[in-house]
């Protein structure tokens, strides 16, 4: 079965909340979502890191994977050998193999060259260039009571690019190509353990030898230190959920090594870009995280993109849209505030009213019936690219920018414009309300025309209030999206439905209204949401993007994806210290099992609005035990505890509000979630292989094919996986005819020929069979131009009379869905 409701299945599965261990079972700790489990290794703000693919294959410059061979067959690590990261969240990823008796351990890492001149210096910065070096250390250990032989093979495939992704900005090209590959054989005996290790420079070098006697052993060490060493001057927060806490460190991780020199960026090789949409919250995160100096050179980059009119543009396909204008001017004020930097407020306070005093003229120029709020544009997260909707969001967040410089201008004594910024902001606030009016709706929409998916309309009280609490509107639209909108939450986590019949679930844009439910104290749905994030991560800790839930896929290999993983460290902080204008709330919303006998939460050097503070938080068997160490830089109107009814303050807290509030009436933790999901039948991580056919690993060639959809991947002997496929597209590749053929190498007796099409959908394809013996002559043995049967996982069986054959070509010649066409699997039978 397939639970849209998988939370449901809770009821009768999850017990009080007082006495269950905290430690997540060892099997959850492993659980790993993605069929696409990409990560990656790399260096704190160089412009490049390495991705390790879903088989585990390292990923250097030219897009060149350097594959793994193990055991006596030579076998290639696949999407089957599990990815772990050190110490449970380093950039230094493990991969583990089994070959019969002989276990294999896989180690990634990445440091400068060893010839730097500083290397303390090149960790923390591209100091003598961008160039850096990637291990690859290999260790085989003999688990029997014999003696076994082990083998290794490694080395670059120049011919197997990567895996093409979205928005490859930084996809670079060099002259040299890496070409050393290494093979190693050991014989172990009972309990025997041995290794080797290969070096490759991301960028390939005239002389790659030269690294060859550098010690591994110290290098690893080096970069454990390093990273300890940056977590250490970090904020420090540990929770009794090891899955939660050691993602939050993979997340400041994922985010440093994606940053370009200082300047924030969307992934490695993906959205490798400046998006000042997404930056936000990735500064926000930064900033959170006590990552100061990061903090201080991502902020500065948001200057760079006022234009001549005032407004703050994003980058790339966000040039159009209207809410970087508004995220820029909250993001400038925002690090005013964690920081307390006057200075900084007052040289980027003009550059603020500017953005506002631009958002004033356009919105007064808008056309009837919408005078009042923005102009129309085209919208990315609401999937409304044509530029004709109003966008809820874009007025959101601009009169976000609105009342974050009206708060600027009185904290700098510039009462006039302060009082000037507050009646355009009640104003503007009259007008929305006037668009949301027309609209009939209970709830605000994607747009004032109410078309699109949801996206900035959610963020009504997040990352400030811009309502009451308790405005029917806010409440109306978290019941919508969980419950309604394209029939609720799947997987516990919002539906991102794009055109036609999208099949998607997006965790981070689903985190808005979790925030928002945070603010409204509806602390239980908060953690209940807080798992289903984690659900939706790597056992690498590494978060996507969107995601095709019914394959496990993050789309378009967008993993690890930079405002995912900020996303989640900003949800678990706020559930634990939140700003609520001039007030502290501290946990507002955390696992009732997190206070339990025995429990601790430790809070050490965490920015705030108000200063650095610092908490402990005990379980005893009495009730809770709170140290707290209150920020010193400004006295907050008031702080405010929120504990359970069931945990009673131990001790006295001087000038602090306890507020009670109701048990949860259910433990959610990581197993139970990961519990949840395997008995709703989820499709698997890794598909075997199916028995080979004919055409199985034979030299495949095609007409043309797009980026990283190589012909070979037709006849790898997947059919039931349709993330690897031949593909090509009629208009983007000038191809109105294109086909794909394989060389079985020798005349071979053929009698059927199987044609999987891509699947998952509606979608059909035509196509015709033709086989052959030198290439040059053709006889076609299926004709299913006319097909209208949609493509499954089985194919399409074509038969015909047995006859030699050594040349095998398929021609698609239609697409029901789009352009596109796409060859899963071609398979070939003596009859």
């Amino acid at each position: 079965m397939r639970l849209t409701r998988l939370m449901m299945l809770g009821t009768c599965l999850l017990a009080a909340t007082t006495v269950l261990a905290a430690e997540p079972a060892p099997d959850a700790l492993s659980f790993d979502y993605f069929t696409n489990n990409w990560n990656v290794v790399g260096l704190k703000d160089y412009t490049f890191g390495a991705r390790i693919t879903p088989k585990n294959e390292l990923v250097l410059a030219n897009k060149t994977p350097v594959e793994i061979r193990v055991g006596a067959d030579r076998v290639l690590l696949s999407r089957k050998n599990p990815k772990l990261a050190m110490d449970g969240w380093m950039p230094i990823i493990l991969v583990t193999a089994e070959d019969g008796p002989v276990h294999y351990e896989v180690a990634y890492w990445a440091t400068p060259l060893p010839d730097v001149k500083d290397w303390r210096k090149a960790f923390d910065w591209p100091t003598e260039g961008e160039n850096f070096l990637t291990w690859i250390r290999v260790n085989a250990t003999n688990t029997s009571d014999k003696p076994v032989e082990a083998s290794v093979e490694l080395g670059p495939n120049a011919a197997a690019k990567a895996p093409g992704t979205p928005e490859q900005q930084r996809a670079v090209q060099t002259g040299k190509v890496h070409s050393r590959r290494h093979a190693w054989s050991w014989h172990l005996p009972p309990g025997g353990t041995a290794g080797n290790v290969a070096r490759y420079p991301f960028f390939a070098v005239d002389d790659p030898k030269k690294y060859d006697q550098e010690d591994p052993q110290l290098w690893l060490h080096r970069t454990r230190e390093y990273w300890r060493g940056v977590m250490d001057r970090a904020a420090e927060i540990e929770v009794p959920c090891r899955k939660a806490s050691e993602a939050l460190l993979a997340a400041h991780v994922c985010q440093l090594i994606a940053n370009d020199h200082g300047e924030v960026h969307g992934g490695e090789d993906f959205y490798d870009r400046f998006y000042p949409r997404d930056g936000a919250y990735q500064v926000m995160e930064l900033e959170e995280a006590g990552l100061a100096e990061s903090a201080a050179k991502a902020v500065e980059h948001y200057l760079e993109w006022q234009d001549e009119e005032g407004r703050f543009r994003g980058g790339g396909n966000q040039g159009k849209q209207l809410d970087a204008n508004g995220q820029s001017v909250w993001t400038l004020w925002q690090y005013a505030k964690i920081t307390g930097d006057r200075e900084f407020l007052q040289r980027v306070y003009p550059r603020m009213l500017r953005a506002v005093r631009w958002t004033m003229k356009a919105r007064r120029a808008t056309a009837p019936p919408f005078t009042g709020v923005l102009h129309a544009a085209p919208a990315d997260g609401e999937c409304l690219w044509q530029g004709k909707h109003h966008i809820v969001g874009y007025d959101v967040w601009n009169l976000r920018g609105m009342l974050c410089t009206a708060d600027a201008a009185t904290i700098l004594g510039k009462t006039a414009d302060a009082e000037e910024l507050a009646a355009e902001a009640a104003a503007y606030r009259r007008d929305i309300d006037a668009a949301w009016k027309k609209t009939g709706l209970k709830h605000f929409p994607p747009s004032w025309e109410t078309a699109g998916t949801h996206w900035g309309n959610t963020e009504t009280l997040w990352p400030t209030e811009l309502f009451a609490r308790d405005d029917p509107r806010v409440a109306a639209l978290s019941r919508h999206v969980r419950e309604d909108f394209a029939g609720g939450f799947i997987e516990g986590t919002m539906q991102w439905k794009g055109t036609g019949s999208v099949e998607a679930i997006h965790p981070y844009m689903g985190a808005y209204t979790t925030m928002v439910d945070l603010i409204r104290g509806d602390h239980e749905q908060v953690v209940v949401d807080f798992y289903w994030y984690l659900l939706h991560s790597t056992a690498a800790h590494a978060f996507p993007e969107g995601i095709y839930y019914k394959r496990r896929m993050a789309w378009s290999h967008t993993i690890p994806h930079v405002t995912g993983a900020c996303n989640y460290a900003i949800m678990l902080r706020h559930m634990l210290v939140h700003e609520a204008g001039d007030e502290l709330h501290l946990l507002s919303a955390v696992p009732d099992w997190w206070l339990a006998d025995g429990q601790q939460i430790h809070i050490k050097r965490l920015p705030t609005h108000f200063g650095e503070m610092a908490m402990t938080v005990r379980g005893t068997s009495e009730g809770v035990e709170v140290e707290l160490d209150r920020p010193q830089r400004q006295t907050p109107k008031k702080i405010v505890l929120h504990r359970p009814r069931s945990r009673p303050l131990v001790g006295k807290l001087e000038g602090i509000e306890v507020v009670m509030r109701a048990d949860q009436k259910k433990r959610w933790d990581f197993p139970t979630v990961v519990s949840l999901y395997n008995q709703s039948n989820p499709p698997p991580v890794w598909i075997a292989p199916d028995v080979p056919s004919l055409t199985t690993g034979k030299p495949a060639s095609c007409s043309t094919h797009l980026p990283g959809c190589l012909p070979k991947l037709a006849n790898d002997g997947y059919r039931g996986n349709t993330d690897a496929y031949w593909a090509t597209d009629t208009d983007k590749q000038n191809d109105p005819d294109p086909s794909w053929q394989v060389d079985l190498e020798q005349p071979t007796p053929v009698g059927r020929v199987v044609v999987v099409g891509y699947y998952g959908d509606r979608r059909y394809y035509g196509f015709t069979v033709e086989t052959s013996l030198d290439g040059k002559r053709w006889g076609m043995v299926a004709d299913r131009r006319d097909n209208k049967e949609p493509s499954t996982a089985a194919g399409h069986t074509c038969r015909f009379e047995p006859r030699a054959v050594r040349y095998i070509r398929v021609t698609q010649t239609h697409n029901s869905a789009n352009t596109g066409r796409h060859l899963v699997e071609v398979m070939a039978y003596p009859k």
